[in-house]
């Protein structure tokens, strides 16, 4: 996607997940864009980037938030405050009940003594929200093996 995390900007993917083909075409997926309000789950490195694409919540939506906050570049020029993560939780609490958030920053340089395996470690807790019930949690294992 542009390589914007190198620019300071945020990456945003999106991934839709059908169980089986179904025989009436217009019934399968066609495109891996999920569209506003209709995301069971957000996966978040960075606290603020949930506010950001709130147009994909609703209330079905659970959010694995990361609780390290990564300063956008407008934030870092002083043109732009970072809510407070409290205020970030607060907001967050009225999209759903399912609000998970764990230090997966500080989890990886603790144990890494690195930062680059935090998107693994939040894969891990999303998989705990139980919003990913249709993989088995041995295919996982062995991607992460790879």
């Amino acid at each position: 996607m542009h390589g914007l995390a190198q620019r300071e900007g945020a990456i945003m993917s999106h991934t839709r997940y059908q169980k089986k083909v179904d025989t009436n075409e217009r019934k399968n997926l066609h495109s891996s864009l999920i569209c506003y309000g209709d995301a069971d789950l957000f996966i978040c490195i960075e606290p603020s980037e949930a506010l950001r694409r709130g147009l994909f919540a609703s209330e079905k939506t659970s959010f694995a938030i990361n609780e390290h906050d990564i300063p956008n570049i407008l934030v870092t020029a002083d043109m732009e405050e970072y809510p407070p993560l409290e205020k970030i939780k607060e907001i967050l609490n009225v999209y759903s009940d399912e609000v998970f958030f764990m230090n997966a920053t500080n989890l990886s340089l603790k144990n890494f003594n690195s930062n680059q395996h935090v998107n693994l470690i939040m894969l891990g807790f999303a998989i705990k929200t139980g919003k990913l019930p249709f993989i088995e949690i041995e295919h996982y294992e062995e991607v992460i093996k790879e």
